[in-house]
């Protein structure tokens, strides 16, 4: 098994439709072989000093204060050198090639170049400036030849408080030579590690740490990049500092997760900024044009042949492709469609378009805006990119959408034709949508869910704790292994008769929390299992024909296999009760669907 990268997850049941259609080992094949040297830019004394005073004006004042200057070479779109001529029609062509690309005329640069590398690997990191949005692009050259990119908005540093932006972290590539076991699964390592990110003028020295120990790099060119060469698996930078005339300064970032997630967030205890409370109702609102079936933006057939099918072949009536930030090689289409059987459409879908995949789901078209008039998805392409979009769609209510996160300046939101597309950045959150109308009433709040937030595997295998049986030779194990929190994770095998796979959870009950942590398993129920709070003595299954069941946990966990008799209608498990060593009930878990 390898690492979390390629992750793309959405509130709705996601798809994932691998298309690439750009050519980066062309712009790879061209580059110079010999190692260019990053040389100093000269800027204009006026942009200089216009920029200063914008800095300034920003919550980097007070690291200018401590020696540390602006983002003036970014700001600007040149940090580090040209590439060569050759490089640059390559990436030009690709660009260009690509339905998503970047506006014509972006500019690429050359930041650092790492080479000597144990295996004879090259690591070169470039950049650009393309809009509102600032990339990094790491190409791998030698044995391992492969690139990746992932990019940050310009008022992350317009507004910003660090003088360091970690852009890319723990950005793995190739397949290295060990293995290591993180609960029921088996991992390999990968052979280079690359993390790099975005330096302020004045940044001399970055230092980070991992598992391996702390390493201090060079800011160049606006920049930095550490490359770990045959990392042990699952290593992970733990620390990132800046070196100013006070001393190390802690850089805020968010740790790439791996097995099954984990990382979590740096501020995720801190309360958010903003309006909590709605000051104008609006329910059940439309899309006014996309009801009229008006051609906004594009139509689906500039979508690409592979990335495209999977959308119009769902019964799609009608549908558009919006880009709420032109900047941005991301789009998101809109659709209108049947049922299987035709007539009216009553679904509306939205599909986040990017270079590595499309990701969406359906709703209602009646119930999408029944309760708040914005929608909001989250996609990570990797799990190494430091920001994460957030993508959604907006009823005609709304004039403006503003992200508040737990630290930091808050985040306006790029809204056109009733969708939106923004960068968020994962160091900061958590995070909550604010809808305004026109006269700038609150109108809409959303708080989208941590997408790795808590605890995740930590080195080890886990070890089997419980089995069951069900109706039909269904099984299931139970098994449990240690999490990066000092706690347990565990793990549940199955073969039922809707499914056969696996599960995970490293979620742990709390004092004050909730007693029972349970799930089921089946598409008639077959099986209950999970963990328990520490003052749970016994647990108690009610079944729809007044039966019951009494389970003991062991060691806090419970695996359960319903009996044949009462697996179907008229006789499935509705609840289980949660009592202490007295009897006393303590804790109550539903498991009837969900009425509305």
């Amino acid at each position: 098994m390898t690492d979390a990268d390629g992750l793309l997850a959405a509130r709705f049941a996601a798809t994932r439709d691998g298309y690439d259609d750009s050519d980066w080992n062309d712009v790879l094949v061209r580059r110079p072989s010999r190692r260019t040297r990053p040389r100093a830019l000269l800027v204009a004394a006026a942009v200089v000093a216009a920029l200063a005073i914008v800095a300034l004006a920003t919550p980097l004042g007070a690291a200018i204060v401590d020696g540390v200057g602006g983002f003036s070479a970014w700001i600007a779109g040149q940090p580090g050198s040209p590439v060569s001529k050759p490089e640059q029609r390559a990436f030009d062509r690709a660009n260009s090639r690509s339905w998503l690309g970047f506006p014509a005329g972006t500019k690429l640069r050359r930041l650092i170049t790492v080479s000597d590398l144990p295996h004879g690997r090259t690591v070169e990191l470039l950049g650009f400036r393309s809009g509102g949005t600032l990339c990094l692009q790491i190409v791998v050259s030698g044995k391992t030849r492969a690139s990746t990119r992932s990019c940050a908005p310009l008022s992350d540093l317009r507004h910003s408080i660090s003088p360091v932006h970690p852009v890319l972290v723990d950005s793995g590539f190739g397949k290295g030579t060990k293995q290591a076991w993180y609960g029921e699964d088996r991992y390999h390592s990968v052979a280079t590690q690359v993390t790099a990110g975005i330096a302020a003028d004045g940044v001399r020295q970055v230092i980070v740490e991992d598992d391996s120990g702390r390493h201090t790099l060079r800011a160049e060119s606006n920049a930095f990049l550490y490359v770990a060469s045959d990392p042990v698996v699952g290593q992970r930078i733990t620390h990132i500092w800046t070196r100013t005339t006070k001393g190390l300064v802690p850089v805020p970032f968010a740790p790439a997760p791996f097995a099954i997630g984990g990382g979590g967030f740096a501020a995720q205890d801190k309360p958010i900024p903003g309006p909590t409370e709605v000051e104008r109702h609006v329910r059940n609102g439309t899309i006014g044009w996309l009801d009229r079936r008006e051609p906004r933006g594009e139509p689906l057939s500039v979508l690409p042949h592979r990335g495209g099918m999977s959308i119009v072949r769902r019964h799609v009536v009608f549908g558009r492709v919006i880009a709420p930030d032109p900047s941005l090689p991301v789009r998101l289409a809109v659709t209108l469609s049947t049922s299987r059987h035709g007539g009216k459409a009553t679904g509306l879908c939205s599909w986040l378009i990017q270079e590595g995949g499309s990701g969406g789901g359906c709703a209602v078209r009646a119930d999408l805006f029944a309760e708040n008039p914005i929608t909001a998805d989250m996609s990570l392409m990797s799990g190494s990119d430091e920001f994460e979009t957030v993508s959604g769609l907006a009823s005609d209510d709304v004039s403006e959408i503003t992200a508040f996160l737990a630290t930091g300046p808050s985040i306006p939101v790029p809204l056109a034709d009733n969708a939106f597309i923004v960068n968020v950045p994962r160091a900061r959150q958590p995070f909550r949508l604010v809808a305004y109308d026109s006269e700038h009433r609150v109108i809409g709040i959303l708080a989208p869910p941590g997408m790795f937030s808590g605890p995740s595997p930590a080195p080890g295998r886990a070890r089997l704790l419980l089995r069951a049986v069900s109706s039909n030779g269904a099984s299931a194990e139970l098994s449990v292994g240690k999490s990066t929190s000092g706690g347990r994770c565990f793990y549940v095998r199955y073969d039922t008769d809707s499914a056969t796979g696996s599960s995970a959870d490293c979620r742990e009950p709390t004092k004050d929390g909730r007693a029972l942590l349970l799930g089921t398993l089946g598409r008639q129920t077959q099986f209950v299992m999970g963990r328990v709070r520490g003052d749970v003595a016994e647990v108690e299954l009610r079944f729809a024909d007044g039966t019951r069941a009494t389970i003991r946990p062991i060691s806090g966990f419970v695996l359960y296999g319903i009996p044949p008799a009462r697996v179907g209608i008229g006789h499935e498990v509705l609840e289980a009760v949660a009592r202490d060593a007295s009897g006393k009930r303590i804790g109550v878990e539903s498991f009837r669907p969900t009425q509305k």
